[in-house]
């Protein structure tokens, strides 16, 4: 047990990145073709696909999210920039533009380019959201504002986004609330509270196909019951996300989803 609670250590005590599954998720688009590397079918895709109709800034969106799932915010910063200044853009692919940039900007230590990045972005997405009620944009305002400091805020929205969208049945949804939740609380100092968020995160995620979302939640979920001393379950639980460890995943939390804050 020792050895798989040192394993589990090592493979989380880098984890101070924090992110969600964003507008588009690229691990489903790229289930339709599993036979190459997921870059490798979104660029296929991308080559193939018009450029700006409607269908390449879906693909370009996809590629996003993949080097943010991948951490490679260099390249996801170099693949950004271009379209930042630009005011033609779809609304909605604006929109990750700015919330891509922010990002990878925030990561690569440039906080002050990244919160005014943020700020386009949050200004849009809420927006969008008054517009159209997506309980997936409630989400992402959520955690732009958690990863820019604004905790109370965040768990502000999140709340609301539980009130009106509670009965969803979409695990997704519900997978990406609970996580996020998760590192708002843990962020404050309530463990306790991160642990039931996670767990409820792990639940909901186990109802899916999406094996890597479930070795995050699961890893996630194990650390956080290491962090409470409760030994026993976190092996337990970290055993378990080893099966649903794909190989693209260096660790059951290589986690660009939902870690814990330091």
């Amino acid at each position: 047990m020792k050895k798989k609670l040192a394993l589990l250590l090592l493979g989380l005590s880098s984890l101070n990145v924090s992110a969600s599954e964003n507008f588009s998720d690229h691990e489903m688009f790229c289930e339709q073709q599993p036979q190459i590397s997921c870059l490798d079918y979104i660029n296929q895709q991308l080559a193939s696909s018009e450029l700006g109709s409607a269908r390449w800034y879906e693909i370009k969106s996809y590629q996003f999210d993949y080097f943010y799932d991948k951490m490679e915010f260099q390249t996801l910063k170099d693949s950004t920039e271009p379209f930042i200044s630009s005011e033609e853009l779809p609304v909605v692919f604006q929109v990750q533009v700015y919330f891509y940039y922010a990002k990878s900007m925030h990561y690569l230590g440039d906080f002050e380019t990244g919160r005014k990045y943020a700020t386009k972005a949050f200004e849009k997405l809420q927006a969008i959201f008054d517009s159209f009620g997506n309980p997936m944009r409630m989400v992402e305002l959520a955690n732009l504002q958690y990863v820019f400091g604004n905790k109370e805020t965040a768990m502000h929205i999140l709340d609301r986004a539980e009130r009106r969208f509670g009965k969803s049945k979409d695990p997704i949804f519900h997978f990406e609330l609970a996580s996020n939740k998760a590192n708002v609380f843990h962020s404050l100092g309530d463990v306790d509270g991160a642990l039931a968020s996670r767990q409820i995160a792990a639940d909901w995620i186990l109802k899916t196909n999406h094996n890597r979302k479930i070795s995050v939640a699961l890893g996630n979920l194990a650390r956080t019951h290491q962090l409470l001393g409760n030994y026993e379950q976190a092996d337990t639980v970290y055993t378990q996300s080893l099966k649903y460890m794909d190989s693209d995943s260096e660790s059951p939390c290589d986690c660009h989803l939902y870690v814990t804050a330091s």
